[in-house]
């Protein structure tokens, strides 16, 4: 028996944004993955279809959002922190989906990211990023940066790339429909990433060491195609997303997890294609690769794609350096002639030095002038 049969994924709503996305995964059906509803907002949780739902905030929210305030969010998953824990107890693979514009998903996201680590599971963190309209991009920078420091790898998914791809004509509700949709591909491929009845399964275990720990963001996307020259029209796909800038993400990057899917006539010679299409892309990738039929997909082909990026370095405070004393220096007056700069120095006292053994000595004496005397003092001369 596969040990991967058994791996328990549970993907966690937080907050508005987390749990209307997650109902439509779990609409969907996906028998690998179990989900979880973390709100304070009891509307929103009553609207939800999931089952397993915990209220937060319950004494200081009183079933109101948290309008906004990422403090109020991260204290309201403290105070529900050991019945999460519980919710989470056993996972393997925990995938966080949150809004990084609002105060639940912002500030409360992080929490749980700390909570699924310490209780032992994979961490992978959508972050939601808003429209530019919604003018949150501050503010979600900082709750993105925050979950980075917790979760294993954090993918960020920016709104506004989406929108960008739409056109100008774009209504509101197909802009809102395409952000939606990409995330909802990302969730769904991460399911079938965790899933053991795959021709070629992707080993779960080099996925864990290669993620745990990280602390870093990752690109993730989910394409699908139709027609002839899938594997390359699957691969142009890829270059063309919206999270990938242009592709350039995935002809730099170093590694690479690939979960592929086809209907039962995808050929081997297909799937070999893909590869070679992509290893020739990123060259200097190490691909993991699982390889899944699906007859619900009709014709068509379509690839999952997680890709790390760099970790994120840690900063380190800058050490202070000791203060260096200053010594005050007379400036030089220039460009004027040397007699009418104003030198001046102190005259020094001198006080009369025991000549020691010699004192009772003979003076030396030349020209009734007295040798031991220095001469400016014979000659009584004034130092200036």
């Amino acid at each position: 028996m596969n040990p991967e049969s058994n791996l328990c994924v549970k993907m966690v709503g937080v907050g508005c944004a987390g749990l209307r996305l997650l109902d439509r995964v779990a609409a969907a059906g996906f028998p690998a993955s179990s989900f979880l509803a973390l709100d304070s907002d009891c509307e929103q949780l009553q609207r939800c279809q999931i089952a397993e739902r915990v209220q937060l905030g319950e004494t200081n929210r009183r079933g109101w959002g948290c309008s906004g305030d990422e403090g109020e969010g991260a204290n309201c998953v403290r105070a529900a922190r050991d019945r999460i824990a519980d919710k989470l107890m056993g996972a393997d693979l925990v995938v966080i989906v949150a809004g990084m514009g609002g105060g639940m998903g912002g500030g409360g996201a992080p929490v749980v990211a700390e909570i699924a680590s310490e209780g032992g599971a994979l961490v992978v963190a959508l972050a939601i990023e808003p429209f530019d309209l919604e003018g949150h991009n501050e503010t979600a920078q900082i709750a993105v940066n925050r979950l980075t420091q917790v979760a294993d790898t954090v993918v960020r998914m920016p709104n506004q790339n989406v929108m960008e791809t739409q056109g100008k004509g774009a209504s509101v509700p197909e802009c809102m429909e395409a952000a939606n949709g990409h995330v909802l591909e990302a969730l769904m491929g991460l399911s079938r990433l965790a899933r053991a009845d795959g021709e070629l399964n992707v080993d779960f275990a080099h996925v864990r060491r290669l993620m745990t720990g990280y602390h870093g963001e990752s690109s993730l996307v989910t394409v699908e195609v139709a027609g002839d020259a899938r594997p390359r029209a699957l691969l142009e796909a890829i270059l063309k997303h919206p999270y990938l800038n242009t592709g350039s993400e995935l002809r730099n990057c170093e590694g690479l997890i690939v979960s592929l899917v086809g209907d039962e006539y995808m050929s081997m010679e297909e799937v070999n294609e893909f590869v070679t299409h992509l290893k020739a892309t990123a060259a200097r990738a190490k691909l993991i690769l699982g390889v899944h039929v699906d007859n619900a997909m009709g014709k068509g082909m379509g690839a999952m794609v997680l890709m790390p990026r760099m970790p994120v370095k840690t900063v380190l405070p800058v050490a202070q350096k000791p203060e260096t004393p200053q010594i005050s220096m007379p400036k030089p007056v220039r460009n004027q002639p040397a007699s009418t700069r104003d030198f001046q120095q102190q005259q020094l006292p001198l006080v009369p030095i025991s000549k020691g053994r010699f004192d009772k000595g003979e003076p030396n004496l030349h020209d009734g002038e007295d040798l031991d005397v220095p001469t400016f003092l014979r000659r009584n001369m004034i130092l200036n």
